[in-house]
């Protein structure tokens, strides 16, 4: 691998969940982070696609106030040109580094692997820190139970970067206000594997809204027990499973008042 990588991040803008303004992703500011770590930002190449024009300029001022000086907004006409757009303006490039997925819509996490696939790159996912080792790059890969795995490339790659990935960086409001966004059409080119398919990993997607469902709540009664005793429930001490009431005797109108009596006391129902 060369020393002077030619490496380009992929940025997507995300809402925040209540004033639904446009902020920083996760995924994708830990990207950012982990490219600066291997290359100065000046030297990046910070790419986000827009697909019909639904990303304005102000909505990756957040990624300019993190550090990213100059940003391409690359304009994709439709969802089925996304993924030729992409793979055209990022052949030849040594790193494509990316979050796992985007903060919004469907958010499926598959523009990463269907991008490697159509770049023809080796494909890391999970990725935490990433640091040169020779003529090498070797990433730390996150595992679940707190797991960890070394990878090392030797070649050109593309590098999802997960949630978790070291974010230090702070927002500074001169560097949003002196960020550059240069605008630039996608080069239009043949389908390679059809189209973005709500991906949803660097790229803008179209925003709606609705109302929220109520989450169904569970019919279980509220004990108030103590700390010992959800000691020995958790470890099935003596007395772990006592509790309750068992209605053998009476018959069935007598049975479901017993039930309807314990609900009402519960305040599980209202009549």
């Amino acid at each position: 691998m060369n020393d002077n990588l030619k490496i380009a991040v992929l940025l997507a803008p995300a809402r925040h969940p209540l004033s639904a303004r446009a902020q920083a992703g996760a995924c994708d500011a830990a990207a950012f982070e982990l490219a600066c770590s291997l290359q100065p930002a000046e030297q990046l190449t910070l790419l986000c696609a827009s697909v019909d024009g639904a990303i304005a300029a102000a909505d990756l001022r957040p990624y300019a106030a993190l550090g990213a000086a100059n940003i391409e907004l690359l304009a994709v006409a439709g969802d089925a040109a996304l993924l030729p757009a992409l793979a055209a303006r990022l052949d030849g490039f040594d790193l494509v580094i990316c979050g796992m997925r985007s903060e919004g819509q469907a958010a499926s996490g598959l523009l990463a692997y269907r991008l490697a696939e159509a770049l023809e790159l080796p494909l890391a996912s999970d990725v935490l820190e990433a640091r040169r080792v020779g003529g090498a790059l070797r990433v730390r890969q996150f595992l679940p139970k707190g797991l960890r795995r070394l990878l090392e490339l030797d070649g050109p790659a593309l590098l999802a970067v997960h949630a978790r990935a070291p974010r230090t960086r702070q927002y500074a409001y001169a560097r949003a206000a002196a960020g550059r966004i240069a605008h630039r059409a996608g080069a239009a080119g043949s389908i390679l594997g059809g189209g973005g398919g709500g991906g949803g990993v660097g790229v803008g997607a179209v925003w709606s809204y609705e109302a929220l469902t109520r989450r169904p709540r569970p019919l279980k009664a509220a004990l108030a027990q103590s700390g010992h005793t959800r000691m020995l429930g958790a470890i099935g001490g003596d007395g772990a499973g006592k509790g309750g009431e068992v209605v053998k005797q009476g018959n069935a109108v007598e049975k479901a008042q017993v039930l309807l009596d314990y609900l009402r006391d519960h305040g599980l129902v209202n009549f």
